[in-house]
């Protein structure tokens, strides 16, 4: 007897989608092994692909570009789209889609006057990849409001005897409600980030390429423009993807409008600063410091001068190997949220997360 079939278009260039449930595939023979240490039911949690859809005959194209896209959703029963603008012209063409499944709450690529208009259910997942690198960036920004690492110095040093116990004046800790929060793009990083801002009664200001009106009540932040951003952030994050018109896009000019205690905190993506300008400006002091979990190059050559900032620590420079998406589960969480959904309407149930 034949199994029922179905067909999957997945536009994702980055790779979620499919990494947690291809984990066979990305950590070898024995990659159940190698999840033991963060869940000791790993064989349960972690179904690759093949054992979700047992009982299907599945498809998946997996597409790069738009016309690929084009050239295969008319067959598709459903589509998977991570970060990517789809047309509505396109979209149309889909008129066998049961479901379109965007990874990540901020789903602005997807068409959603035609989706409804086609009645076809729309869900986006939250990543929990994303969620993880919001939760690193604000461990790296009260790392350098509280100056961790010059208390972990002052302790090893036992500079206490010297300066004192209790107050220490040289160490210039700051309060985050005293500070203004600014987030270069308002997307899946940044919102979680300005809800942490909010509980910390910290100001937070935001410049994305489109205003998101919708929510700026809900995460408590205020539109500004781009120069507004770099001069009156007290800590400058950066959520914006890379491409090809962003690629560099943080320079000399922007690093120059900072303010001289300012934070410049880069979990995005390394090619979009100017990374010898930034270098200048920190040894020039220009800057209060950087928070650097990404790099121009990477992984970092051993020689970079950032080495040498972040050895220092009046430089106030942290970095971290690119490393702000760990956590327990991050890729296989994120897939199984896609999955699920596919496999709530293969078997006649409600999806989780919809939108439309």
């Amino acid at each position: 007897m034949s199994k029922p079939a179905f067909t999957v278009v997945v536009w994702d260039n980055i790779g979620n989608v499919l990494w947690g449930v291809r984990l066979n595939e990305l950590l070898g023979e024995n990659w159940r092994d190698k999840l033991l240490p963060d869940d000791p039911a790993a064989c349960g949690h972690a179904p690759i692909f093949g054992e979700l859809f047992a009982e299907y005959d599945a498809t998946v194209h997996e597409c790069k570009t738009l016309d690929e896209v084009d050239a295969r959703i008319a067959d598709a029963d459903f589509l998977v789209v991570h970060k990517e603008n789809l047309p509505g012209d396109v979209l149309r063409k889909g008129t066998r889609l049961r479901l379109v499944q965007h990874l990540g709450l901020d789903y602005r690529g997807v068409p959603m006057d035609a989706a409804r208009a086609m009645g076809i259910p729309v869900a986006a997942t939250p990543l929990v990849n994303y969620l993880a690198v919001a939760e690193h960036n604000w461990a790296l920004i009260l790392d350098y409001l509280k100056r961790m690492p010059q208390h972990r110095r002052y302790m090893q040093e036992r500079a206490y005897v010297r300066e004192g116990w209790g107050a220490v004046p040289s160490l210039n800790i700051m309060l985050a409600c005293d500070q203004t929060l600014g987030l270069l793009g308002m997307g899946e990083i940044a919102r979680p980030m300005a809800r942490y801002a909010q509980a910390f009664g910290m100001k937070t200001i935001y410049w994305d390429i489109r205003r998101f009106e919708d929510v700026e009540a809900q995460y408590g932040v205020e539109y500004v423009g781009w120069e507004d951003l770099w001069r009156r952030s007290d800590v400058l994050s950066v959520q914006i993807p890379i491409k090809p018109e962003t690629h560099k896009l943080i320079g000399a000019r922007e690093i120059g409008m900072m303010k001289p205690t300012a934070l410049f905190v880069n979990t995005a993506r390394g090619k979009l600063v100017d990374q010898p300008a930034l270098v200048e400006a920190l040894r020039a002091r220009q800057i209060g410091g950087a928070a650097l979990d990404v790099f121009y190059d990477e992984p970092l050559p051993e020689d970079d001068p950032l080495h040498a900032l972040h050895e220092d620590l009046s430089y106030h420079v942290t970095l971290t190997p690119h490393s702000a998406w760990q956590g327990a589960w991050t890729w296989v969480r994120d897939s199984l949220g896609i999955w699920h959904n596919v496999l709530h309407v293969l078997r006649g149930e409600p999806i989780d997360y919809r939108v439309d």
